[in-house]
């Protein structure tokens, strides 16, 4: 069993009852590691370099910019151009003989799709996120109060729900699997059951019948499923 260095953050999720409490977590960490990755991360040879061979996701390029730390951005970018410069070599010039065959193997569009497909900031965070999953599985095999806690909880996403089936299946014994699994089953369940049928009122308001009608909940369904199925 992975180390149990993340039961405390955990729990205090849990203890909100406010939405997806490992929702709340990945939002803590990926604003520690924005915070991160434009201040302290500067000033470490060895995580720069790993920053200018991963480089950032779209969105994570996005929050970024946001930060309004423009000259730290700015020096991020300008080494981590270096590294993408690497990856487009130009030709040689024309001299008119035949083109080489290139070797076999990995080439120019192997090392740019990973570029593409890598983030500094998603590879962090999702590393973290797995132990959360295993402290989360943990808690609940070795704490009554906690499997207490997880069916008060108002809901789990599909994405958390999936990463702590993935962690019980391979952590704990079949019967303590199929316990959990018949725990999360009905917490997700009852949320499903609150969304669609809300998400099945809001649709039926737009219905010159329902034009009257005051929408109550329902008018943030299409968010609250969102937020479930993301």
């Amino acid at each position: 069993m992975p180390e149990k260095i993340f039961t405390i953050p955990i729990n205090e999720a849990m203890d909100r009852y406010d939405g997806c409490p490992l929702c709340h977590l990945r939002a803590k960490l990926e604003e520690d590691n924005l915070k991160y990755a434009l201040g302290a991360a500067m000033m470490e040879p060895d995580v720069r370099i790993e920053m200018n061979r991963l480089g950032f996701c779209p969105r994570h390029f996005d929050d970024m910019f946001a930060a309004k730390n423009k000259l730290a951005l700015a020096l991020i970018l300008e080494s981590h151009l270096d590294e993408v410069s690497a990856l487009f070599p130009q030709p040689e010039p024309d001299t008119g003989k035949k083109r080489k065959k290139p070797p076999k193997g990995a080439d120019e569009a192997d090392d740019v799709t990973r570029l593409a497909d890598s983030c500094f900031i998603c590879s962090r965070i999702k590393g973290t996120v797995r132990r959360y999953y295993s402290n989360f599985v943990y808690l609940w095999d070795s704490d009554t109060a906690f499997r207490e806690k997880m069916a008060s909880q108002p809901f789990i996403c599909v994405t958390d729900a999936a990463g702590i089936l993935r962690a019980a299946k391979a952590e704990l014994k079949p019967v303590s699997y199929a316990e959990l699994k018949d725990a999360l089953n009905i917490l997700v369940g009852k949320h499903i059951a609150s969304v669609k049928s809300d998400v099945t009122k809001y649709c039926q308001s737009f219905d010159y019948r329902n034009a009257d009608k005051p929408l109550g909940e329902e008018k943030n369904s299409v968010e609250k499923a969102i937020k479930f199925l993301r």
